[in-house]
């Protein structure tokens, strides 16, 4: 390769070992020159162009250092002996260098059609050695010379440095459809190794061919054209170079644009239609299209009753809402985002303070996206108000601590009075907002609250409401958790050391009881066992008289063999008949 160092090989040998040879390297151009020469008169290196690139080895071969494209030659390595016989041995080199990327030039007028070959393009790739060879393609289809109707003219130049520039002319018989051909040429070299090519860019040509139509078309982001799009009219012939055009508002007659191109914002009054007029320059000849424009609109939605509307707590109210559309809308009603209803019309009821707020009637066109607008009817409720309290029944005890709580809304926003026993008593307003208030009540229960009832009174300027909270006293045996009560309340230190000294009073008596039980149990077994007590569930006594040593007898019935058992143990006499009496002596 071009700019390498090389060695070449001398292959020769000497005959007469025991003489000293004569060594010399030449190379043949136009004759043999010598450049080195060794051997009993010594060592000398001829003046020649190589003498500064060029050395001989301990092994006789010749050095060559940044090989150049002169080097290109036959060199001769010849050995004579001392008998004056010679030997040659010769080596050939051939020096390379890739070429460079091909550089294509295309005719950047337009070209008329044609059936006959024009010039249409260049090729050149320089720097390369040996010659390269330059091939054209059209649409990966190669063009050969002298094959319909294709010619390609290739040039050759040596430049100083002894490189190789080639260069190739491609004329060729351009059709009309070859406004969509692409053009690029190749480089092909030898290398050492082998054959290697090189591509430049691909190229398109512009065909002249005169105009028959022109087309109007309208480019927009969406099939549905609505009032904000963005709307192009654009005009087109189907030649090349385009015809003079101007486009026109058909209604009117008016010109709106001399170029093939206009874009816009449109609105509903652009609805109609519109025409493209173009004049041919190559043949002169007249050309119109035409097209239509439908702009969709959708207008506010306008409603029966201004906002904000005032209403009473209770009362209806019916509200219509009407829209002005280029095509069929769909009307539904929201409230926070929520439909509600479907339809223009709709009747709200405020039953409570709840109800008020923002309403929206939304309209659109289903058949045109993002064609929607809203109307917004904010809805102000006035009234009496509306009370509650934390608990309508709270179970206490003397001496316990209560909080109770009772809350207002309306419009204008109430005031609360407590009334205890039928005296006003002062709570305490823990919260005000959005036309609601809250007033907790925190007192002692004493015996005079026991079984009465606490009254909540909310007032605006409309009118009054009440809610009552029941204060029943507490069982002892019961105690309801805080929890179910309903209300906060917390009991007195003395009167909670109160209850447990009771429930230990109680604890007490009943222990003492049960041993009473049991003293009396043991002493009755004991009057049993001895005796002393007579057991039976029928019978008779007997007490004799004076002086028959106080004898006592029992008269025994028994109802059954084995109560017969039971109630007479020990010696017993043979059984007798059923109604036999039966006595027994308590005597001893």
């Amino acid at each position: 390769m071009l700019g390498d160092k090389v060695t070449l090989p001398c292959d020769v040998h000497s005959r007469d070992n025991s003489s000293t040879p004569i060594l010399q390297w030449l190379y043949e151009k136009n004759g043999n020159h010598i450049i080195y020469t060794t051997g009993p008169k010594g060592t000398s290196m001829e003046e020649t162009d190589m003498k500064s690139r060029v050395s001989v080895n301990a092994n006789l071969e010749l050095v060559i250092e940044n090989v150049h494209i002169q080097d290109k030659k036959l060199f001769i390595c010849r050995f004579e002996d001392q008998s004056g016989v010679a030997s040659e041995s010769k080596v050939n080199v051939n020096v390379y260098k890739s070429p460079d990327i091909p550089e294509i030039t295309m005719t950047e007028n337009g070209i008329q059609t044609t059936s006959e070959a024009v010039q249409i393009g260049t090729c050149e790739s320089k720097n390369g050695y040996p010659t390269p060879n330059i091939t054209w393609y059209r649409n990966s289809t190669q063009l050969k010379h002298e094959k319909d109707d294709v010619e390609v003219i290739p040039q050759v130049t040596v430049e100083s440095n002894g490189l190789i520039t080639v260069k190739s002319t491609l004329s060729y018989p351009v059709a009309k459809s070859d406004i969509y051909s692409t053009f690029y040429c190749e480089v092909s070299y030898q290398l050492p190794k082998g054959v290697y090519m090189k591509e430049s860019e691909r190229k398109n040509i512009t065909v002249d061919y005169p105009n028959s139509e022109v087309k109007l078309f309208v480019k927009t982001q969406s099939e549905l054209i609505k009032e904000g799009d963005n709307v192009e009219l654009m005009c087109k012939g189907d030649g090349n170079p385009q015809p003079q055009i101007t486009l026109y508002r058909k209604e009117e007659d008016t010109i709106i644009s001399e170029d093939s191109a206009y874009s816009w914002t449109v609105s509903r009054k652009d609805s109609g239609g519109y025409v493209c007029k173009a004049l041919g320059l190559d043949i002169f000849n007249e050309m119109e299209a035409e097209t239509e424009l439908h702009v969709h609109f959708l207008d506010p939605p306008v409603l029966s009753k201004e906002s904000p509307v005032i209403v009473e707590l209770g009362s209806v109210l019916t509200v219509s809402c009407h829209v002005n559309a280029s095509a069929q809308t769909d009307i539904h009603w929201t409230r926070d985002d929520r439909t509600i209803a479907n339809g223009s019309d709709q009747i709200l009821s405020f039953r409570d303070y709840t109800d008020a707020g923002r309403y929206a009637c939304v309209a659109s066109i289903t058949s045109v996206p993002g064609l929607t607008h809203t109307k917004e009817l904010q809805v102000i409720i006035i009234g009496k108000p509306q009370v509650t309290v934390s608990s309508q029944h709270v179970e206490v005890q003397d001496g316990e601590k209560l909080t109770v709580t009772c809350t207002a809304i309306g419009n204008p926003t109430p005031q609360i009075t407590w009334y205890m026993n039928g005296s006003e008593v002062d709570g305490q307003v823990s919260n005000v907002s959005d036309n609601e208030i809250i007033s907790e009540l925190t007192f002692l229960v004493t015996q005079d609250h026991l079984n009465e009832q606490l009254t909540c009174k909310a007032q605006n300027k409309f009118n009054s409401s009440m809610q009552y909270i029941h204060l029943q006293e507490r069982s002892e045996t019961t105690e309801e958790p805080d929890s179910k009560k309903g209300s906060e309340s917390t009991k007195d230190p003395s009167i909670e050391s109160r209850s447990q000294k009771s429930y230990g009073v109680v604890i007490v008596a009943v222990i003492v009881c049960i041993l009473l039980l049991a003293i009396l149990g043991a002493v009755l077994y004991f009057l049993y066992k001895k005796g002393r007590i007579p057991c039976g569930r029928s019978g008779t006594k007997d007490i004799t008289k004076p002086g028959e040593k106080d004898q006592i007898v029992v008269e025994m019935k028994p109802d059954s063999p084995a109560e017969e058992s039971v109630l007479l143990p020990g010696a017993q006499e043979k059984k007798q008949p059923v109604d036999q009496e039966k006595y027994m002596d308590l005597r001893n």
